[in-house]
């Protein structure tokens, strides 16, 4: 995956695995990299400094925690991407308003 499109991902799965319990750089490095990013601890740090700074997460040591802030982002995001999901997979086959939209014909 391009760098561009890759850090809102990346982001996306901090917020998300710190909503289940806090995370480290070094633990959570592994997870990330395990759906195809390729992050170094030191890059994972730097994300996580950055959703701190942004008020997503707090910070206590090593270990990094989601806020309320995180988490209604979080939330919001989720809505987004379910949205986002049904259109871009398509479960289902477009309307047919949807398919004159796009150019697509039968």
């Amino acid at each position: 995956m391009h760098s561009g499109f890759e850090s809102p991902f990346t982001r996306i799965h901090l917020l998300y695995h710190a909503n289940i319990n806090a995370i480290t750089p070094e633990e959570i490095q592994p997870e990330i990299n395990s759906h195809g990013y390729h992050l170094s601890p030191q890059q994972v740090k730097q994300e996580l400094d950055h959703l701190t700074s942004e008020g997503y997460l707090t910070n206590k040591g090593s270990q990094y925690d989601i806020t309320l802030s995180g988490k209604d982002e979080l939330r919001n995001v989720q809505q987004h991407l379910e949205s986002l999901y049904q259109e871009v997979i398509q479960i289902e086959p477009p309307t047919t308003e949807v398919a004159g939209f796009l150019g697509k014909t039968e």
